[in-house]
């Protein structure tokens, strides 16, 4: 358990030790998303309206699809 903390609290200097801060970024972002998501689908449940969810899913869907993208597109970027 020491060593996963280490490798988290190491990942978030400007070193090559510890994991990857891109990485650990997209995670806490998922982890927001998702608990957001959570409370809009209970609330659909509760006054029992999903208009406006297939909006909801292609927001998602761009986002994710837009940031798969720019990474990509640093990747191509970087070794030229």
């Amino acid at each position: 358990m020491k060593e996963l903390l280490d490798n988290v609290k190491a990942s978030l200097d400007d070193n090559t030790k510890g994991f990857s801060s891109r990485k650990l970024s997209a995670l806490a972002i998922m982890i927001c998303v998702i608990i957001v998501h959570g409370a809009w689908i209970k609330n659909c449940f509760i006054v029992e309206d999903f208009s406006l969810l297939s909006t909801v899913l292609t927001i998602d869907y761009t986002f994710v699809g837009g940031l798969l993208g720019l990474t990509t597109y640093s990747k191509l970027k970087d070794k030229k």
